[in-house]
């Protein structure tokens, strides 16, 4: 069973790690994780209603309805995809991202928001970015803001104690509200779960400082 301190408390770790060169399947972005009720996916085959799909452009992998994974660090996102580029937008400070948010509550707008979190998955070893982007994920994501690693710097900040993260396990249930039918997120800590394979230290920082760097940009435009 791996130990979740080899994840250590400081994240990111070194620069020199930050600055070794990259492999060639490295890659600078992660794929969605993401829980699936309906839709095309369903339609077609490729993923369980209730299930937890990894989407990768064209490349879809059904997890299953329940996941244990590493939650490494958070940004505060909003996306519109009303129009013919995808806006994002991170930080609530940031206006574009209180005009995507409002946006978001109203009906078929396009536009959603919420933390969205850089995990790496245990069946897959793989870094993935799931997004709480509608009102059932939001209310929920907190608990696993709350099994993110605490580095020292931020620790002695704060007064409180330095910790590596802690395994999550991500599940979906079955809500009907009225003739409204969904699935939605459940979080929970895991307990005696066993990382077999977790990620090399290089790996790890290379992950997180990729997916940080997302907020340093307030406002872009993408195709993906």
């Amino acid at each position: 069973m791996s130990d979740l301190t080899t994840f250590g408390g400081d994240i990111p770790f070194s620069q020199a790690a930050i600055a070794k060169p990259a492999a060639s399947n490295d890659r600078d972005y992660a794929a969605r994780l993401q829980l699936v009720s309906k839709g095309k996916l369903v339609d077609s085959g490729k993923v369980r209603p209730g299930s937890y799909a990894v989407v990768d452009g064209e490349n879809v992998t059904d997890l299953g309805s329940s996941v244990d994974c590493i939650p490494l660090a958070c940004l505060d996102k909003a996306l519109d995809v009303s129009g013919e580029e995808v806006s994002v937008a991170f930080g609530k400070d940031n206006p574009e991202y209180q005009r995507i948010a409002a946006e978001a509550l109203k009906p078929d707008s396009g536009c959603m928001f919420g933390p969205v979190y850089l995990l790496f998955e245990r069946q897959t070893c793989s870094f993935l970015e799931l997004f709480f982007n509608n009102k059932s994920g939001r209310v929920v994501a907190d608990r696993l803001g709350a099994l993110l690693p605490i580095s020292k710097a931020a620790a002695e900040a704060h007064g409180v104690d330095a910790r590596a993260p802690q395994a999550a396990n991500v599940s979906s249930k079955y809500i009907e509200k009225g003739r409204y039918a969904w699935f939605a997120p459940e979080i929970a800590k895991a307990e005696g779960v066993s990382f077999d394979n977790p990620p090399a230290a290089e790996a790890l920082t290379k992950a997180v400082v990729n997916f940080l760097k997302q907020g340093e940009f307030e406002t872009e435009s993408r195709d993906r």
